[in-house]
């Protein structure tokens, strides 16, 4: 990649009125400056590298582009808020993916472990896909000038590996698996209510079961209460629930008409909750006309439009850039705001140093595991929802 700027196909026609401005970021190697007080003049700007696949030379209709647009977007929105509180940033951007051709893609990345302003970042942001990560981040070609404290994986979950005798990298994971994210819903259900008694729904699936003995391991290692596990079968829990209020029903089915039953178990009991399923509230079949005051839905990437500063996000990004954001521009904007701040308080080695504390954005919550050599974000959104409209659920 050489240090000429690249056209990008901005499908949106709102969105081409900013092709001139971002021509100038995306796929050049000259670091764009985020001007804002110096508050260490020897530390200097922090240096932030950006890869992502914007398809800059596509022709086709690309809703990548888009996405990747919007979370770049959104991040550099979070990043220029934080000035004024003295963060300052080069952040050099560039396009993994010019076009759809993988042969190009190969060569995209070939040059980029030969740019001396790449292999120079504090912190790296992407690639998105878990092949173009592995290929980057262990291609023959790549020798650090300065190894990345961070190198952040910001959309899908990738598996840490060794690359170059460093890493593993990426060492920090957005967005985790299925197992992970089923974990974490285990942990914060037990953390949430210490004092409830926990009751582990199960079917007679395979997966059902195999879910449940996670959940009942994990909660056990987060609180001293008592934990079991239910077999659902025709309405009907084997064992039968204990005879007493403060319940919380955990179901491990994936079918959300169960709601209906789970919920008929605990109406005239007081202080009860049913947690949904961790697929539940994306299957929106099932709380559609709902006004719904004992189910809990744990979930990712929800954003509550009753929030003030939500709303106030929103027309921010529409007067900044002329169209409304997606959730990929929410996304960037909670990371932008979660990084910089990390980094402000802690320096760009701060992934050691993070609290064991939950930064609650506008669409994530993000709270790192720490304790390993790859710390993963597991926080969950926990929403209830009254009178069909979803809201973040919680604690009184």
């Amino acid at each position: 990649m050489n240090t000429q700027t690249q056209n990008i196909a901005l499908q949106s026609p709102l969105k081409g009125l900013w092709m001139g401005v971002m021509c100038l970021a995306i796929g050049t190697l000259n670091a764009q400056e985020l001007v804002a007080p110096k508050t260490d003049v020897s530390a200097g700007p922090l240096r932030i590298g950006i890869a992502l696949p914007f398809h800059a030379q596509n022709t086709k209709a690309n809703p990548l582009t888009d996405a990747m647009m919007d979370y770049y977007l959104g991040l550099k929105l979070g990043f220029s808020e934080l000035e004024a509180e003295g963060f300052q940033a080069n952040v050099s951007v560039w396009d993994t993916e010019p076009t759809d051709s993988l042969p190009l893609n190969q060569l995209a990345i070939a040059n980029l472990v030969k740019s001396d302003n790449f292999k120079d970042q504090q912190i790296m942001i992407g690639p998105v896909y878990e092949d173009n990560f592995k290929a980057l981040s262990q291609h023959t070609g790549l020798v650090w000038k300065t190894t990345p404290n961070a190198w952040i994986s910001p959309m899908g979950y990738v598996k840490p590996s060794m690359s170059k005798g460093k890493g593993p990298f990426p060492n920090m994971n957005f967005f985790i698996n299925d197992t992970l994210r089923y974990k974490s819903v285990a942990k914060n259900v037990a953390q949430m209510f210490p004092k409830h008694r926990i009751c582990i729904v199960i079917d007679a699936d395979k997966n059902s079961k195999t879910k449940g003995t996670m959940y009942k391991a994990m909660m056990q290692k987060t609180t001293t209460k008592l934990v079991t596990v239910h077999v659902l079968k025709n309405g009907v829990l084997t064992p039968a629930l204990p005879k007493r209020d403060s319940i919380v029903l955990t179901s491990c089915i994936p079918d959300a008409t169960v709601r209906v039953a789970l919920e008929k178990l605990l109406e005239k009991r007081q202080q009860c909750w049913l947690i949904a399923d961790l697929g539940w509230f994306e299957d929106k079949r099932y709380y559609t006309g709902l006004n719904d005051p004992l189910c809990i839905y744990p979930t990712v990437n929800f954003t509550d439009f009753h929030d003030e500063q939500t709303l106030a996000f929103s027309r921010k990004f529409f007067a900044t850039y002329g169209f409304e954001p997606s959730r990929f521009g929410f996304i960037g904007y909670d990371q932008g705001k979660f990084l910089g701040y990390s980094c402000m308080a802690f320096g760009p080695g701060f992934l050691s140093a993070l609290p064991d504390a939950t930064y609650e954005g506008l669409i994530n919550s993000i709270h790192f595991k720490s304790g390993g050599t790859a710390p993963y974000n597991d926080g969950i959104r926990f929403v209830m929802i009254y009178e069909d409209t979803p809201h973040i659920f919680t604690l009184d």
